[in-house]
């Protein structure tokens, strides 16, 4: 059986859904608190060499020493490698010593906020002033460079992001493996499920395992038993059912061979009388013959009634459904005879064999013949037709009577529904047709038609 959405592509859908979303947030809140971790560190360093130049300049700016202002400002620089400059600026804005980097150059070259008693984030650039002797000497200004912090955190994201590779593919083999032995399991499970057959023994169930899927297993077996036990006491009762109608039909039946026999016997009985008056031998093999016959006559109608009444299981093989029709017409035609029922064939001569039970399939055409008659009590005609489409052959045995009232349907086919009047038959006709079709491999069906009633029987054809 194909399944449009495999429980194992699920799971591994889920468990990639699931490693990516958390390698997302962990790259996140870890980006997030290393950088703030990475700039808060940075900011300490700032602080804390901005304030210790504008300390450490104060001498050299009172004795108004350039060159001790200018190495001190050179060894503050090397403080901190990511420093890019270190100013001190006069009180006028006159730059008295820096030491700085290209880009710092560049900077202090360009800068016109440079006065702004702020912190600044300019390209990358974090810059910082300190007053110099609450700037009456001037202003310190310093700035660093946060292209190492970045780098830094780069690097962090980049390990978590080849974490996060390796969790996925861990998790992706875990779910693959977790969902080759959850789908592997199941499978034996709806392969348990396809392969009962309600006729057979029931198959083998391998369980491996004592968790919550063998335990599914072992109801699944206990409910194919039941299931089986089930059908077999349904089958019973189809068969006895099936028994109940073919009684009362060989009892509706026996009435028509009774006045098929009482002929024949009457005949039997004149010869017989004229026999015992010592008739002459040249009239001997006349009434030999009339004797023959009448006995031939009662053998072939007790012959049909005991056909029909023999009941057993099931034989599939090839039937002639022409050969079938006429030996079941020839079983009702008293009841025909009696009711003036013309009948009508329309069965062509090139018909296939069908697939099916010859007795069975005699019942029921018997059992929709009678039922005919029943519909017809002053006369109608029978329509018998046939012919093959879709490798299947269908037969159809309409009558012109009162037809199938419109509140019954499809519920004329279950057990004690009729609509004979009470009294008059068992109810388990049609139900038990349709029973002995189905189990053939066919179908019995009720066909709409403007009038009457028509019932259509497909079975398969034989090979």
């Amino acid at each position: 059986m194909r399944v449009r959405r495999p429980l194992r592509a699920r799971l591994q859908a889920s468990a990639l859904l699931a490693v990516l979303a958390f390698g997302f947030v962990n790259i996140l809140l870890v980006g997030r608190v290393t950088y703030t971790a990475l700039r808060s560190e940075q900011e300490r360093r700032l602080a804390f060499v901005t304030k210790l130049l504008a300390q450490r300049a104060v001498r050299p700016l009172l004795l108004d020493d350039r060159v001790a202002l200018l190495q001190l400002v050179d060894e503050s620089r090397t403080l901190d490698p990511d420093l890019v400059f270190l100013a001190v600026v006069g009180p006028r804005g006159t730059v008295l010593a820096s030491s700085a980097t290209p880009e710092g150059e560049s900077w202090l070259a360009h800068s016109a906020d440079r006065h702004r008693p702020a912190e600044l984030f300019q390209e990358g650039l974090r810059v910082a002033e300190a007053p110099v002797l609450g700037g009456q000497l001037g202003t310190v200004l310093v700035g660093i460079s946060e292209r190492t912090m970045r780098a830094a955190l780069t690097r962090v994201v980049g390990i978590i992001s080849l974490m996060v590779i390796a969790f996925l593919a861990a998790g992706m083999a875990v779910a693959a493996a977790l969902a080759h032995s959850l789908t592997r399991r199941i499978g034996s499970l709806v392969e348990f499920a396809a392969r009962v057959n309600l006729d057979e023994a029931s198959p083998a169930l391998p369980l491996d395992s004592h968790d919550e899927i063998a335990a599914l297993g072992t109801q699944l077996a206990a409910m194919a038993e039941r299931l089986k036990r089930l059908h077999e006491a349904t089958r019973r009762q189809e068969r006895e059912m099936a028994r109940v109608e073919q009684l009362v039909t060989v009892g509706t039946l026996a009435a028509g061979v009774a006045h098929e026999i009482n002929n024949p016997l009457a005949g039997i009985r004149t010869a017989i009388e004229r026999l015992l008056r010592h008739v002459p031998p040249p009239d001997a093999p006349r009434y030999g013959t009339v004797l023959r016959d009448a006995v031939a006559r009662i053998e072939r109608a007790v012959r049909g009634l005991l056909e029909f009444a023999r009941a057993g299981e099931v034989t599939m093989g090839p039937v002639a459904v022409p050969e079938a029709v006429e030996q079941s017409l020839r079983l009702a035609s008293p009841r025909l005879e009696e009711r003036r029922i013309s009948v009508v064939h329309d069965l062509p001569p090139e018909l296939p064999l069908a697939l099916a039970d010859g007795g069975q399939l005699r019942q029921v055409m018997v059992n929709l013949i009678l039922n005919a008659c029943d519909a017809m009590p002053q006369g109608g005609v029978l329509t018998i037709r046939g012919g093959t489409a879709e490798r299947r052959l269908w037969l159809e045995v309409a009558d012109t009577g009162c037809g199938v009232p419109e509140n019954l349907g499809e519920r004329i086919f279950l057990p004690f529904v009729t609509s004979k009047p009470p009294g008059v038959g068992t109810g388990l006709g049609l139900a038990v047709s349709r029973a002995a079709i189905r189990e053939m491999g066919g179908e019995l069906q009720l066909v709409p038609v403007p009038s009457g009633a028509c019932f259509r029987i497909e079975l398969e054809l034989a090979r």
